[in-house]
């Protein structure tokens, strides 16, 4: 009898699939709401479960780019308040 076929192999493989999904999903729902940081971890805690699942690694990727989308985004807006905070000290 191989050790896939016992009851307990069976057991752990239902938890670690189980386990996978409610990772995935925690990771769906963070990302709907775009709670990025939250969502990349759930993923990456996914993908240690199952490493060759393409979708917690598609979805991280997309995390990753997101993150440092918003991450420009902020530096850009930082730039520009400083611009306008310094024209209005200059004109003071």
């Amino acid at each position: 009898m191989k050790a896939m076929e016992t009851p307990n192999a069976e057991i752990f493989i239902d938890s670690t699939e189980r386990d996978f999904r409610e990772f995935i999903r925690k990771g769906d729902d963070f990302f709907k709401i775009e709670l990025l940081r939250q969502a990349r971890s759930w993923y990456k805690k996914a993908l240690l479960l199952n490493v060759d699942n393409n979708k917690a690694k598609a979805q991280i990727d997309e995390c990753n780019r997101l993150l440092a989308y918003e991450s420009r985004v902020v530096r850009i807006l930082l730039v520009i308040a400083s611009v306008l905070i310094a024209g209005i000290l200059i004109l003071k």
